[in-house]
């Protein structure tokens, strides 16, 4: 189905106290630099909150948002260059909305345009104020309440929007409740020290497409594998494998044969999936697990059609071998510029992220867990991973052009092994 939203307002959040002098720039790390230039996106739904109408709940959020960014200011603010986030405190956008359905009703006929609208600005482009934050607050009609992120790439990874979103609904959640919290107040730490910025270049194998460029028409799907499925593809692997590995080398096997088939000439020899490695923990000495920023490597996954016939068993090993070789002595910026020069048309590149084990469904802004978190769009050549709302399971978000999505919905083997029940609920 497709909604109609109804946009009651808009308007700018500052922080709740104007940042310091001695927090009025924010340094970008060299990894901060190699980002996507895009907005990431995230949805939350929550079911009515019987305790508050909702016009208190929004004034609720939006004061404790106002607070969250007096912790989190290089949200508030603005790139001044390549290297630096002026904390100049002026703002996010917060756009309140509506929706004359049932929430119940809009995900049971979930579609990823529906998804979209309940975000407040297309994420692949820029907003016309450059913000780096900006918040959508959809009320629907039986009470529901769905919140949608769009969070800078430029300053933020998974961890970060998952520390954002806990530390906003940390904040409401003690209004609520009128008690106290601890929060730190060095979340943006300054990683410039360990990945050293660079001067301003183009990465642009990691940007998307600009609008004059002519993108093929892309189809974005969910499938949903059980913790049944997952049994199946880890005994299926012959190896001891982590869930999220499983499940991505089945998803990139499906996508290399989709691909296989529209590349009638051969043309393509080389198939990449590229994979996000939390740095976090990997360095010495190791950095808090909520430290903001993007602290992530990207390891990149090969096989080549000279290999052989494909191989779920060897996709597996691959996929396990370039996360193995991960070290902060093993991060070599140089062979990562010439990667980026020497893309070309001979490969296929899947881009993948995980957010499976992030905190979202602990996510309480003082009403309850959300009834369901998701990605909020899906990017060309993507596959996004979330664990179902019983944290036993994994949703797979996939973006394809459209011809390689229409074959690998043809694929009897893929569907052996993806849950027959698609349900949310």
């Amino acid at each position: 189905m497709d909604i109609k939203v109804e946009i009651i307002s808009k308007e700018i959040i500052k922080p709740f106290s104007p940042s310091s002098k001695s927090r009025k720039s924010h340094k970008l790390s060299l990894l901060d630099q190699k980002a996507p230039n895009c907005y990431t996106t995230f949805v939350l739904f929550y079911n009515k909150n019987s305790s508050s109408d909702l016009e208190n709940v929004i004034d609720s959020l939006k004061v404790s948002l106002s607070k969250t960014l007096s912790y989190l200011n290089p949200l508030a603010g603005r790139v001044k260059d390549g290297i630096t986030v002026e904390c100049n405190d002026q703002g996010v956008d917060l756009t309140h909305a509506n929706v004359h359905e049932d929430m119940s009703n809009v995900l049971t006929h979930l579609k990823i345009q529906v998804l979209r609208k309940l975000l407040p600005m297309n994420p692949l482009t820029r907003s016309d104020d450059n913000v780096l934050l900006a918040l959508q607050i959809t009320c629907f009609a039986c009470g529901g309440i769905a919140i949608g992120v769009c969070i800078s790439h430029l300053i933020t990874d998974g961890s970060s929007i998952a520390t954002f979103l806990k530390t906003w609904a940390s904040i409401s959640h003690s209004q609520e409740k009128n008690i106290n919290i601890n929060i730190s107040d060095n979340l943006f730490m300054d990683c410039i020290n360990i990945f050293p910025p660079k001067e301003v270049h183009s990465f642009s194998v990691f940007q998307f497409g600009g609008k004059d460029q002519l993108q093929p028409k892309m189809a974005a799907r969910r499938f949903v594998f059980n913790e049944f499925n997952i049994l199946a593809l880890n005994t299926k692997a012959e190896r001891s494998t982590s869930r999220v590995q499983a499940v991505l080398a089945f998803v990139w096997e499906a996508v290399i044969a989709a691909m296989q088939k529209r590349n009638n000439n051969n043309s393509i020899k080389n198939y990449v999936i590229r994979i996000p490695i939390d740095l976090r923990r990997r360095i010495q000495p190791p950095l808090p697990q909520q430290t903001m920023g993007n602290i992530i490597h990207m390891v990149e996954a090969n096989w080549e059609v000279s290999e052989g016939p494909l191989d779920y068993r060897l996709l597996v090993k691959k996929i396990q071998d370039s996360i193995k070789n991960v070290t902060k002595h093993g991060y070599d910026v140089k062979n990562m510029d010439d990667r980026v020069r020497t893309l070309n048309k001979e490969e296929r590149i899947l881009g993948s992220t995980s957010f499976c084990k992030f905190p979202f469904y602990d996510i309480d802004f003082g009403w309850g867990r959300p009834k369901w978190a998701s990605v909020g769009s899906i990017a060309p050549n993507l596959v996004v991973l979330m664990d179902t709302s019983d944290g036993k399971g994994i949703e797979v978000w996939l973006g394809l052009v459209e011809e390689d999505m229409a074959t690998l919905e043809k694929n009897q083997e893929f569907f052996k092994f993806v849950s027959p029940s698609q349900s949310i609920f």
